[in-house]
């Protein structure tokens, strides 16, 4: 499995989420900033998972 720590996994399933919610508004400022704040929590479950299995 990609992220086997749970805590990362529920933060990438969370910023997944975000983004889609905030691309559903992203006409409005709230949406654009939640876009970017689950594209964040996404990019920084990746690079942690990253940091653990190379590092």
């Amino acid at each position: 499995m990609l992220l086997s720590n749970t805590t990362l996994l529920i933060l990438f399933i969370l910023g997944v989420i975000a983004c889609f919610i905030g691309l559903g508004f992203r006409d409005r400022n709230p949406g654009i900033v939640l876009m970017g704040i689950g594209f964040l929590a996404v990019l920084y479950a990746v690079i942690q998972k990253a940091v653990e299995t190379f590092g």
